[in-house]
C-alpha cells in the first residue's frame, strides 16, 4: 500500500471501456506490483458492462488506485483526463485489455528512467495472439531498435517519417512534466482510435530526448480485442478511420506554434502511412460493407487525394474490384446542378478517329451555348487545328502521383459542369471518374470500342470494366446493339452516334459524281498522265492489329499489278515512326512510287475524298468509323472487312465487304469495280441515300447530347437499372466455354510446338554428328593426298634422272643422235607421268571409299 506522505515515483494511466473479460487481469497486475510509490489512475470510459464494478472492487483493495467514471467521451479525453490528475515523476500508458507481466515492473521503470533520464525511454514488450500473422505485422509497424535522438524536430521525423520505431504509447516512460504540456493542446474530440499517434506526436514535440533500451519485456500487449487491431469490420472501421482526422488536428497544432513549414514534409509522410493503414483495412472489408467504408476514407476532405493516390496504388491491378466496392458510395451521389462548363478528354487531340469526333464534338456544344474545356495529357503541332478555340488542361500521364492534385484543381478553377470522358479503356479511367465525381461533377463516359472484339481478345481485363460503368452518370456506345449489352449489366447507357464533318455541306457533297472529281486538286507531286487516274483511298492509323495498314499496303500492291493508270493513297501516321518507316520501304522495294503515295497525318481528310473513286477500309472492327462516315457523306464507295453490326452498314447500301484478312478478295473486288463504271457510279448513289437516310432514322450527335445533359440535371440517369441476370449469364458461360477451348487449342499448339522443338533438336543433333564425321573423313582424305603426293614427286625426279643418264651417255651433247633421242625422252617422260597420276588416283579413291 503507498505510504501517504511518499512521493509519487511514477503514475500509471488507465482507460477503460468495455473490457470486463481482461480487467481483472489488467488491474490485478498493477495490484501486485511491489513499488508503493505509484498511483494508478483508471477511467472508466463510459462503459455499458461491469467494468464499473472491477474498478470499484480494486478502488477499495489498494489506496493507489483512483478510478474516474464518466460518459463515453473516447480514449483521448480519459488519457487527457488522468494525464491532468497525475502526479509521478514518471508515467507511462496500460489499456485495460493488457497487463504488466511480473511484480516488479514498476520498479524497473522507474530504476531505468532516473539511469537514463530522458523524456521519452523505450522499453521492451511482448505481444501475444492467436494469429501469428498479427503478431509478425505489429512487432514489424513497432520494430527493434536500440539507439537515442535529441530535438524535437529529429525525434519526430524518425518515428512518424521514417518509421524507425512505432509511436504505440504503451512500451515508454514520460517525463510528466512534458506530458503535461500536451494537455491544453489536445482536441475536445471523441477520438477512439488513433489516440497513441496524435498524442505521442505531441509529446514528442516538447521533448528535447528520446532513447530506445533493450530490456526484458516490461509489457503484456494483446492483440485482436481493441479498436485498433483484430478482424476488420465495418463498425470498427468507422472507428478506424478516425485516424485520418489526425493529419488536420496536428497541422492546426503546428500553424499555431508557427512550424507548420519546419514540419510540412513530415506530416505528408504520416499522410502516407496514415492512408496507406486505412486503405489496406478497407480491402479487407467484404464488399456489402465497403459502400458506407468507402465514405469514411474521405472524412477529411484535406487528404482526399493522398487517398485516391493510395487507392489507385492497392487497386491498380484489379480497379474492377474497387468499381464494386463502391457501387453504393453515398459520395459518388451527385445532387442536382446545372450543366455550363463542359470538360473533354481525351489523351491526345491528334492522328485518329476519337480525336476527329472531338474536334467536331467540341465546336457543336459551344454552338449551342456551353462552355467548352479541353482536357488532354500532351499538345503537339499535329493537333487538329479547332484546338486553338478552347482552353486546354494538360494532365500528367497516367499513374503519376500529381495527376490527382491538377485535375481536382482545374475541375475547381474551370468550374467545370460535366467531363466526357473519351478513353473508356484507360487504366486511369476508375480513378480520375473517383476524383471527378468526388468534386461532385458529372462523369459521362464515351466508349469507341468494339465490346465483341475486346471480349474475345481479352475477357478477363474486359469485363472489370463493367462494374467501373456503373459508376458513371451514363455510358454512351455507338450502336443499338452495345446499349443492349450494357444495359443488360445494369448500366446506364445511351446510343448516340458520333457526329458528321462540320465544314461539309452534306447536299452539295452528295450532288458531286464520284466520276466527275477533279484529281488535280492534291499535291502536285504525282506523275503526269495523259488519262485521269483513279484514285483509291484508305483513311485510318497507322496501326496493325486493328487497323491492318500492312494489308491495304499488300491490297493496292495487287490492285496496281493489274490495273493500269490507278494512285492509291495512305492516308495516317502511327504512334512511332516505325510504322511510316514500314509503308515507305514496302513502297520503295516493290517500285510502287507511281502508284501508292503515303500522304501522311492530314487534318483535313476531305481533301482525298473529294478525288476518291473507291474509299479502303481493312480495320477488323470498328464502332462508328469516321472515315466511313465522310467516305458515305461524299458520295464514295467503299471496299471493306465484313462488319455487319456497324449502324452505318445496317442497310448494306454503298459498300462491299469481304472476308476478314482477305487480301485478294479485296484487290479482286477493287479491280472488278474500277473496270465496272455502271456499278461504281450505282453504289455511289447508294453511299447517298444511305447517309441520307441515317440522318433521318437517328437523332443527330448534338440532338443526343442535348438529350442527355437534360436528364442528368433532372436526375433521370441515374435511376438504377435491373441486371438481366440470364443474359449476363448466358454471356459468361458462352465467353467461359470459348475461352476454355481456345485455352485447349493453345495448349494442343504449344505440345505440338514442343514435340516439334525436340524432334527439331534431335534432327539437328544427328546432322552435327554427321557434319562433324564428314569433316573427320575429309581431314583424313586431305593428309592422305598430301602423302601421295609427295611419294609421287619422290618416283618422278628419281625416273628423271634415269632417263637422262642414259640419254647423255648414248647421245653426247651437241650431236645429232641428242636431238633425236631428247625428243624421243620427252615422250617417254610423258608416257611415264600420266601413268603415275592415274596410279595416284586410284589410289586416293580407295582409301575415299574405305
Amino acid at each position: 500500500m503507498t505510504e501517504l506522505n511518499l512521493p509519487i515515483d511514477i503514475s500509471v494511466v488507465i482507460p477503460v471501456h468495455n473490457v470486463e473479460d481482461y480487467l481483472d487481469e489488467c488491474l490485478d497486475s498493477l495490484h501486485r506490483q511491489s513499488l508503493k510509490t505509484a498511483e494508478f489512475i483508471v477511467i472508466n470510459d463510459g462503459s455499458t458492462d461491469h467494468c464499473a464494478e472491477v474498478c470499484n472492487k480494486y478502488a477499495r483493495l489498494d489506496n493507489r488506485f483512483i478510478v474516474v467514471h464518466q460518459e463515453c467521451k473516447g480514449t483521448l479525453i480519459a488519457r487527457k483526463r488522468a494525464f491532468e490528475l497525475a502526479r509521478g515523476k514518471w508515467c507511462i500508458c496500460v489499456d485495460g485489455d493488457d497487463y504488466l507481466p511480473f511484480e516488479s515492473v514498476l520498479e524497473t521503470e522507474v530504476s531505468l528512467a532516473n539511469k537514463y533520464d530522458v523524456d521519452i525511454l523505450r522499453f521492451d514488450m511482448i505481444a501475444f495472439s492467436e494469429d501469428e500473422n498479427a503478431i509478425k505485422n505489429y512487432l514489424g509497424f513497432r520494430k527493434e531498435w536500440v539507439g537515442s535522438i535529441e530535438t524535437p524536430l529529429k525525434i519526430i521525423q524518425e518515428i512518424f517519417a521514417n518509421g524507425i520505431v512505432g509511436w504505440g504509447m504503451a512500451d515508454k516512460i514520460y517525463r510528466t512534466s512534458v506530458v503535461k504540456k500536451t494537455i491544453a493542446e489536445l482536441e475536445e474530440v471523441a477520438l477512439i482510435c488513433g489516440t497513441d499517434a496524435y498524442q505521442f506526436f505531441l509529446i514528442c514535440f516538447y521533448s528535447n530526448t528520446f532513447r530506445s533500451v533493450k530490456t526484458d519485456p516490461l509489457y503484456s500487449y494483446r492483440l485482436g480485442t481493441g479498436i485498433s487491431n483484430g478482424n476488420v469490420n465495418i463498425k470498427k472501421f468507422v472507428s478506424q478511420s478516425q485516424i485520418l482526422n489526425i493529419p488536420k488536428y496536428l497541422i492546426s497544432f503546428l500553424k499555431e506554434q508557427g512550424k507548420y513549414e519546419e514540419y510540412r514534409q513530415i506530416i505528408q509522410k504520416l499522410i502516407m502511412r496514415l492512408v496507406d493503414q486505412m486503405v489496406s483495412r478497407f480491402h479487407m472489408l467484404p464488399v456489402e460493407e465497403s459502400f458506407s467504408a468507402f465514405d469514411y476514407l474521405f472524412r477529411n476532405p484535406g487528404i482526399k487525394l493522398d487517398v485516391l493516390a493510395a487507392l489507385q496504388k492497392f487497386y491498380s491491378k484489379d480497379p474492377a474490384l474497387l468499381a464494386r466496392k463502391t457501387a453504393k458510395a453515398c459520395l459518388l451521389q451527385l445532387n442536382k446542378r446545372r450543366i455550363k462548363k463542359v470538360g473533354i478528354f481525351y489523351p491526345r487531340l491528334h492522328n485518329g478517329g476519337v480525336q476527329r469526333v472531338i474536334s467536331m464534338q467540341a465546336p457543336l456544344l459551344q454552338e449551342h451555348g456551353f462552355e467548352v474545356v479541353l482536357f488532354t495529357e500532351e499538345v503537339t503541332e499535329n493537333d487538329y487545328s479547332y484546338t486553338v478555340n478552347f482552353p486546354i488542361v494538360v494532365l500528367p500521364r497516367q499513374g503519376e502521383p500529381k495527376r490527382f492534385k491538377v485535375l481536382d484543381k482545374a475541375l475547381v478553377d474551370n468550374e467545370i459542369d460535366l467531363v466526357i470522358y473519351h478513353a473508356s479503356s484507360s487504366p486511369s479511367m476508375l480513378f480520375d471518374l473517383l476524383t471527378i465525381k468526388l468534386c461532385q461533377r458529372y462523369f459521362v463516359l464515351c466508349r469507341h470500342e468494339n465490346t465483341t472484339q475486346s471480349l474475345v481478345q481479352n475477357c478477363t481485363f474486359f469485363t472489370q470494366f463493367a462494374s467501373t460503368y456503373k459508376l458513371a452518370d451514363s455510358l454512351v456506345v455507338l450502336s443499338s446493339m452495345e446499349r443492349a449489352y450494357y444495359r443488360s449489366y445494369g448500366v446506364q447507357t445511351s446510343y448516340i452516334p458520333n457526329p458528321f464533318p462540320l465544314s461539309v455541306n452534306i447536299e452539295e457533297s452528295l450532288l458531286r459524281n464520284s466520276f466527275e472529281r477533279n484529281s488535280e486538286s492534291l499535291i502536285s507531286h504525282r506523275p503526269e498522265k495523259k488519262s485521269k487516274p483513279r484514285h483509291l483511298v484508305w483513311i485510318a492509323r497507322l496501326e496493325n492489329n486493328q487497323k491492318n495498314y500492312k494489308e491495304a499496303l499488300e491490297i493496292f500492291q495487287l490492285v496496281s499489278m493489274t490495273e493500269k493508270n490507278v494512285v492509291c493513297h495512305i492516308v495516317g501516321k502511327g504512334e512511332t515512326n516505325a510504322d511510316a518507316e514500314y509503308v515507305r520501304n514496302f513502297i520503295k522495294s516493290n517500285t510502287l512510287q507511281d502508284n501508292i503515295i503515303y500522304e501522311g497525318f492530314s487534318l483535313e481528310p476531305e481533301q482525298f475524298l473529294e478525288i476518291a473513286d473507291i474509299h479502303v477500309m481493312t480495320s477488323t472492327y470498328e464502332c462508328f468509323p469516321m472515315s466511313l462516315v465522310e467516305a458515305k457523306t461524299y458520295a464514295v464507295p467503299t471496299v471493306l472487312y465484313e462488319m455487319p453490326y456497324l449502324e452505318l452498314l445496317k442497310d448494306r447500301k454503298g459498300y462491299i465487304s469481304v472476308p476478314r484478312h482477305d487480301v485478294a478478295g479485296a484487290a479482286k473486288v477493287i479491280c472488278e469495280l474500277l473496270r465496272d463504271d455502271e456499278r461504281r457510279k450505282q453504289l455511289a448513289l447508294d453511299a447517298k441515300s444511305s447517309i441520307k437516310d441515317f440522318m433521318v432514322s437517328n437523332p443527330s450527335h448534338i440532338e443526343g447530347w442535348l438529350k442527355l445533359i437534360h436528364s442528368l440535371e433532372n436526375s433521370d440517369s441515374r435511376q438504377s437499372l435491373p441486371v438481366n441476370q440470364d443474359f449476363v449469364d448466358f454471356v459468361s458461360s458462352t465467353i467461359s466455354y470459348c475461352q476454355e477451348g481456345i485455352n485447349r487449342h493453345r495448349e494442343e499448339y504449344q505440345n505440338l510446338s514442343k514435340q516439334y522443338q525436340e524432334e527439331n533438336n534431335r534432327l539437328n543433333a544427328e546432322i552435327k554428328s554427321h557434319q562433324e564425321e564428314l569433316l573427320y573423313h575429309r581431314e583424313r582424305i586431305e593428309q592422305l593426298n598430301l602423302l601421295r603426293k609427295s611419294e609421287y614427286d619422290a618416283r618422278m625426279i628419281e625416273r628423271y634422272a634415269v632417263c637422262r643418264d642414259f640419254v647423255v651417255q648414248l647421245c653426247p651433247l651437241g650431236t645429232k643422235r641428242y636431238v633425236l633421242i631428247k625428243k624421243i625422252a620427252k615422250l617417254i617422260y610423258g608416257f611415264i607421268k600420266r601413268g603415275c597420276r592415274g596410279e595416284s588416283n586410284r589410289r586416293s579413291c580407295d582409301i575415299g571409299g574405305g
